[in-house]
């Protein structure tokens, strides 16, 4: 009877200790699990430089990068605008291969357009009489005017000529080089020199390029020097 008596006693307390051995094992796993991913997660970010300390760090190395590239000039500009610590209205002057265009950015604090700059260091940047800051840039593109109503033909000098609008109207933008007029009429295929004396549509930077390259072979001999040092 003893014996019955001990062997439920066992049985019974076999079952608290597994009970309370599977517990402990589901909570052990558990927080395995959790350690797990948060050493991942910052492996991760150590890796991949997204943590807090990575992010800063390599804040400070790409404004270091992008500081070696600053002219003498825009860096004495970027010190000008944080030593004053003032708000600025911000205007930008754009430079397009043909045309220009401004636009207005906004109201800047200081070290948020010190940092514009640093980002941009083919900008220039100055400051007008009211302390406005006014920053230009070249873009290797028409601007959308141009790329609206842009001609190429030959001028009243036989140059050939960026118009705005087609020739007839004679509102030149920009002159490039002396034409061989009787070269061209000789030899160039029917019909492509009358186009060019109307007025070829220029609509992009591709085709703006086209049309140079291809009447540069009919450039007179002492505008093919200058000619080539500018294209």
């Amino acid at each position: 009877m003893n014996r019955l008596k001990l062997k439920k006693q066992f049985r019974r307390r076999w079952r608290q200790w597994r009970r309370a051995l599977w517990a402990f094992f589901v909570a052990g796993a558990a927080a395995f699990a959790f350690y797990t991913v948060i050493l991942s997660d910052n492996l991760e970010d150590l890796l991949t430089g997204e943590g807090p300390a990575a992010m800063e760090a390599m804040g400070q190395v790409e404004e270091r990068d992008f500081k070696n590239e600053l002219s003498q000039q825009q860096q004495k500009f970027i010190e000008t605008v944080r030593n004053t610590g003032l708000s600025r209205e911000v205007h930008m002057l754009t430079n397009y291969v043909c045309g220009t265009e401004t636009s207005l950015l906004g109201m800047y604090q200081a070290e948020d357009l010190a940092s514009l700059l640093i980002q941009h260091p083919d900008w220039s940047g100055r400051l007008n009489a009211k302390g406005e800051a006014w920053l230009e840039r070249e873009v290797a593109d028409l601007s959308p005017v141009c790329k609206e109503n842009s001609y190429m033909g030959i001028g009243s000098g036989g140059q050939l000529t960026l118009f705005e609008g087609p020739p007839q109207k004679e509102k030149v933008i920009r002159t490039f080089f002396q034409l061989d007029i009787g070269s061209m009429e000789t030899s160039l295929p029917e019909g492509v020199f009358q186009q060019l004396r109307d007025g070829i549509r220029i609509q992009d930077i591709e085709e703006y390029n086209s049309v140079i390259s291809t009447f540069s072979d009919y450039a007179v001999e002492q505008t093919r020097k200058v000619m080539g040092q500018e294209y």
